[in-house]
């Protein structure tokens, strides 16, 4: 069992990382978080990041890529409540309240009205540097799961800013929305069109996650009839998957059972939950790189898209079935002992997007948004110290 010392001092590190790398200016959160620290020297593909991503303000060696994304703020609001429940420290809470103040009253980035198209209110576009409406199923099940998730635990937050409301409205569109791409006839709306692969768990087994949470508020037959078709394909295609794709799709069951308690989802669950077993490192704990936007690897640590996504899964199927402990301490082991400890402070306390398990350093290449060099607030850094966190807390992602 890790011990609880060494959990605090790594969510320490992560507090101090969000708080000092320049993700957040100012840095109590009133103006939101970045996307990610870019670290520019030696990254190839640094400058096909920032064409794609044109809002970054330039350092020595790095830059702060400046996008405010929905769900990397509202992950980042999450993880900063997890550390007021942990340390009993008010500054996080107020850290959190003022995220959640830029992304519900500041940002822009809620579709409040829908610009004549009422399909489109409630739904969250990607980035406030866009100039179209950009809605990606990945990135809004996140507003939906968390934001669900803070409504039940904060009355408070609820009232001031009408979470549950837009959540619940989101899970109808999606409900509406997600069968139709799934069954590729995802003609264009009035307005704007659904964006995401549905047949990947990136996308789909988020939107289950979202629409599990959504169920448990109101438990209506059209969130049923998307997992229910989704568990489905995920036992019938699931074998053509990457490695990558392992943590979400279990993150999707698990949360499914957790909300329904359902046999196809838990059925799912395990499906997964021993692909992610059998594929890890049973030295190292890690799992190969196969996501199509990293460098892939048998030895290189995937932290964008892999070992993340795999911790939170292991971390809900393990309360489940506490056979599967053993593996996610492993991993949960690893993730500690690669945490960035170079005293610099764009640096210090976090994870970067690849670890070389090889050469033991950070590496393994870039892609223009994944690879060792981008240092995600969101995607990255927040839902590992999610589960830094849930371990202290002896809780999890599905059952919080």
């Amino acid at each position: 069992m890790i011990a609880s010392k060494t959990l605090k001092e790594s969510l320490r590190m992560t507090a101090q990382w969000f708080r000092n790398s320049g993700v957040m200016l100012p840095a109590d959160g009133s103006w939101g978080v970045a996307e990610r620290v870019l670290l520019t020297h030696g990254n190839e593909t640094c400058e096909k990041t920032l064409r794609s991503f044109p809002a970054w303000t330039p350092f020595k060696d790095h830059c702060i890529v400046e996008q405010r994304r929905a769900d990397c703020n509202l992950e980042t609001a999450f993880l900063f409540l997890k550390l007021h429940e942990i340390f009993g420290d008010q500054a996080f809470y107020d850290t959190a309240e003022n995220i959640l103040a830029f992304l519900y009253f500041r940002s822009g980035l809620l579709n409040r009205f829908g610009d004549g198209d009422k399909s489109m209110i409630g739904t969250w576009d990607w980035s406030h540097i866009k100039r179209t409406h950009n809605i990606y199923f990945d990135d809004d099940s996140w507003m939906v799961a968390l934001a669900l998730k803070i409504a039940r635990k904060y009355p408070k937050l609820d009232r001031r800013f009408e979470m549950k409301k837009w959540a619940l409205l989101l899970a109808d569109l999606m409900a509406d929305a997600f069968p139709r791409y799934f069954k590729n006839q995802g003609e264009k709306e009035l307005s704007f069109s659904w964006l995401g692969n549905t047949k990947l768990p990136h996308w789909g087994s988020l939107v289950c996650m979202a629409l599990a949470e959504a169920y448990k508020f109101n438990p209506k037959p059209e969130y049923r009839a998307v997992v229910d078709s989704y568990n489905r394909f995920l036992s019938e295609k699931g074998a053509a998957l990457t490695v990558s794709e392992f943590g979400y799709a279990l993150m999707g069951c698990t949360a499914a059972y957790r909300a329904m308690k359902d046999e196809a989802s838990l059925k799912c669950a395990r499906l997964f939950a021993d692909r992610i077993v059998g594929a890890m490192n049973p030295e190292t704990g890690s799992l190969p790189s196969e996501h199509c936007e990293a460098p892939s690897g048998k030895g290189l640590a995937d932290t964008i898209y892999t070992l993340n996504w795999a911790v939170l899964g292991l971390q809900n199927m393990a309360a489940l079935d506490d056979r599967y402990s053993t593996p996610l301490e492993k991993m949960l082991s690893l993730l500690l002992k690669i945490q960035d400890r170079t005293r610099k402070k764009h640096l210090y306390g976090c994870w970067r997007g690849m670890f070389d398990l090889e050469t033991g350093k950070w590496g393994g290449g870039d892609r223009f948004e994944g690879g060792a060099n981008s240092i995600y607030t969101g995607w990255t850094n927040a839902p590992i110290a999610w589960a830094v966190a849930f371990a202290l807390q002896k809780s999890n992602l599905a059952g919080d």
